[in-house]
């Protein structure tokens, strides 16, 4: 437990401010490199436990420390429960999910499949039935009207997709296999073509509004709608000279095939633990395909729809854990993290029936196209061959204001974007038989 609490110090930060490392001896790199050249390592490793739980599954997590199994499961179950304590500090937290990442969070299965390893998430069972979606409360058009949808029962992961989990889809040839790039358009994207005039043409339409409402743009912030550095990232590209625009563009965007995300070489988010972040639309659906044939089972992207029933199911919660918005409840802006953190870390933050990250922490595609309310299943808007037309993103990110992730925020990406914070969870459509 760290003083000051989290609440204090996230009150004494400033806008811009990052959250503070927790304090460390300067020891914990020496330790880890101790731990290999112990004579005893399970006894070395126990001992550490008792003082740092977190160091002591790094340690035990590094290839050249051979640790008995017992003891890696013993490690395993209390760093889940460290990451369960609502009245450890949230950073604490964070180093907890992170060494669990590097041993192998024991709520997944690692599993053989015929196109090798993969690992089957946790999922949370959704009830089918009329839910409502939307909201009238006037903060945005696009999420009106409240109306009810029907849904079908079916199956969602606890959380979403996690880098540890695509390190299997790349070691298995998926993106050289075609048969998980199902249409025409993922093809095309997956040899390397439109990979980056898709998302440069989607900053070119979102500059010409930011100089043409530089006013509403300042509205929003006093609002509360965008954060102060939203809204000077948003003027300073409005400012830039064309030329200027266009060169950021190409730094950002890099022509070409892409085997691997867009932020995999990005220390900062590519640890095991962290959600998989910088996958556009036709590589969330192209693991959906390779996850579906590894199992036997069905899975796909959730519907917008589907994703809000699991997000709020007959409550009508206005976030995932409740109406009132905690910071440290979930990985938003005003959390001050800056980055995304390790799955499941935010016990206050999940949904009663335990669906984890649901708010902030990672935008997640859904399969729908970005068409107007009410949402009719039957209108062509989960059409999955529509080419270049913008999809539908839910449940706001690291880098997004509170305002972003409500459960009935409505955002959307063209489907060849690969943001940062960006990523996807998968859902399983129960077989006939419910098996």
């Amino acid at each position: 437990h760290i003083m000051p609490r989290l609440q204090s110090t996230l009150d004494e930060l400033a806008d811009a401010d990052p959250l503070p490392p927790l304090p460390n001896t300067g020891w914990e790199e020496t330790t880890v490199l101790a731990a290999a050249m112990a004579p005893n390592v399970d006894r070395f490793i126990t001992d550490l436990k008792a003082t740092n739980l977190s160091l002591a599954g790094r340690c035990a997590a590094q290839p050249e420390v051979t640790v008995s199994e017992a003891l890696k499961e013993e490690l395993r179950r209390a760093l889940v429960q460290r990451t369960q304590e609502p009245m450890a500090d949230l950073r604490a937290r964070i180093a907890a999910g992170l060494a669990l990442g590097e041993l192998g969070h024991p709520l997944f299965s690692r599993c053989e499949g015929s196109r090798g390893s993969y690992l089957l998430p946790p999922l949370l069972a959704i009830p089918g039935g009329t839910y409502l979606i939307g909201s009238d409360e006037g903060l945005y058009e696009d999420e009106a009207p409240v109306h009810g949808v029907e849904i079908e029962p079916f199956a969602i992961a606890q959380f979403p997709v996690t880098n540890a989990e695509w390190t299997l889809f790349m070691q298995a040839g998926g993106y050289e296999d075609e048969r998980w790039w199902e249409t025409e358009a993922a093809q095309a994207w997956r040899r390397g073509e439109g990979t980056a005039e898709g998302p440069k043409q989607s900053w070119r339409e979102n500059r010409k509004f930011y100089r043409a409402n530089l006013d509403t743009i300042h509205q929003w912030q006093q609002q509360g709608r965008i954060a102060a550095q939203e809204a000077e990232g948003y003027k300073e590209i409005a400012r830039m000279s064309d030329d200027a625009f266009e060169a950021l563009l190409r730094e950002w965007y890099p022509e070409g095939r892409q085997t691997q995300p867009a932020f995999w070489t990005d220390n900062t988010l590519n640890h095991p633990a962290q959600p998989v972040v910088g996958i556009c639309w036709f590589e969330a659906r192209a693991y959906c395909a390779w996850l579906s044939a590894q199992t036997g089972q069905t899975f796909r992207l959730p519907t917008e729809a589907e994703w809000e029933a699991a997000a709020r199911r007959s409550q009508h919660r206005r976030f995932a854990f409740g109406d009132e918005f905690d910071a440290a409840h979930c990985n938003t802006f005003e959390t001050h993290i800056r980055r995304a953190t390790p799955i499941g870390v935010f016990p206050g933050g999940a949904t009663p029936e335990g669906l984890a990250d649901m708010t902030g922490n990672t935008w997640a595609w859904t399969s729908s196209l970005y068409n107007p309310y009410p949402y009719d299943l039957t209108d062509g808007r989960e059409n999955l061959l529509t080419k270049d037309a913008r999809r539908v993103v839910r449940g706001g990110s690291w880098d997004a204001p509170w305002v972003y992730a409500r459960t009935t925020f409505r955002y959307h990406y063209t489907p060849v974007n690969r943001s940062y914070d960006l990523g996807f969870r998968c859902l399983m459509r129960p077989s006939p038989s419910g098996s």
